[in-house]
């Protein structure tokens, strides 16, 4: 039985977000794509009945994708946590049941609906009260005005929604480092926890330069230095948001290093004792075996991920940087 969106007792555990859409008979990451579709639909519509002009439709088309985007991570963040258990089976000197308990707990830490809900209202009234959601745009009808606001704060709520989520993971993964190490976990054990962090990351990430897009064509576009360094502020929050919480795991592979070397330090000693009071050819080559294996430890990373993931979220992050010098550079920033 799946219990990655169940409580102890199987009960069902979604989020109020995917059940939204879990009752549409199609796989839950075409659900919101799907309910974005359909309000882009409807807004297209109105626009003609009542602008009688397709003015803003951009606008509507990006915060459609962000609705779509931000719904569909949030729901496969939901499926996805369960692998946590699976690596930490691997990595945690526990017993599984403590492991299977501990996930549990920071599932429901995680994806609890109650606090979503008024983290994301919380950050409603954040974008509200800093005038972020200030648009200089108008509409012939009420409607339309209506249609742009609804779908804006829609897509700002889900952004909350994910805020918190995004929150509450690192948490979990920072806590990850306090736990006992088993001395036998393989690095790839470790890696796992960073590419499945570094994917959390991107899609955050993503959903953040879709909006740098938004605020390029809708005005008053990034026209003030709030809005520039409100802006820029996230892609600080998201670098750090991908190294810090990994930053106990780092000392955890290091930790684990540490005494991998120190165990095999013992058997080098041996080995090479071995090797000059019978020097076969046997033992000669067993030496070199061992060598090769020291040269490995030696050489073993030290942090949860790869170059590569480190690349794509540095990559990702500096586009809302080149976003903005462009508008500089265009003379849009008065």
């Amino acid at each position: 039985m799946n219990y990655s969106i169940l409580d102890p007792k199987g009960q069902s555990n979604k989020t109020h977000i995917e059940m939204l859409v879990s009752s549409i008979p199609i796989p839950y990451y075409l659900g919101w794509p799907l309910v974005s579709f359909a309000l882009l639909l409807i807004s297209t519509l109105i626009l003609m009945l009542f602008e009688k002009t397709f003015r803003y439709i951009e606008a509507f088309l990006i915060i459609s994708v962000i609705i779509a985007l931000e719904g569909t991570i949030i729901s496969w963040a939901h499926n996805k946590i369960e692998s946590f258990e699976d690596i930490l089976i691997s990595v945690v000197d526990l017993p599984k049941e403590a492991i299977v308990e501990t996930c549990r707990k920071q599932e429901a830490d995680i994806f609890n609906d109650k606090e979503m809900i008024l983290f994301a209202i919380i950050f409603i009234l954040f974008v509200h009260i800093t005038g972020i959601d200030y648009h200089a745009v108008s509409f012939d009808s009420s409607i339309s005005f209506f249609i742009f606001k609804f779908t804006y704060y829609l897509a700002v709520y889900l952004e909350g929604a994910g805020l918190y989520i995004l929150i509450m993971t690192a948490f979990a993964v920072h806590k990850i480092g306090v736990l006992p190490l088993r001395i036998d976990a393989l690095y790839s054990d470790f890696h796992a926890i960073g590419l499945l962090y570094s994917k959390f990351t991107i899609c955050a990430a993503s959903v953040y330069v879709i909006w740098g897009f938004f605020h390029i064509i809708v005005p008053p576009q990034f026209s003030s230095l709030q809005m520039i360094l409100w802006f820029l502020s996230f892609a600080f929050l998201l670098f750090a948001y991908f190294i810090l919480p990994q930053y106990s795991i780092h000392r955890m592979m290091i930790s684990t290093k540490k005494e991998k070397i120190e165990r095999f330090s013992s058997q080098l000693k041996a080995a090479m004792d071995g090797s000059f009071e019978v020097p076969t050819d046997q033992n000669i080559s067993n030496l070199k075996d061992i060598f090769i294996v020291q040269d490995k430890l030696n050489k073993m990373c030290e942090w949860p991920f790869g170059t590569n993931e480190l690349l794509y979220i540095t990559l990702i992050i500096i586009i809302p940087f080149l976003i903005v010098l462009l508008e500089i550079a265009l003379g849009i920033i008065k």
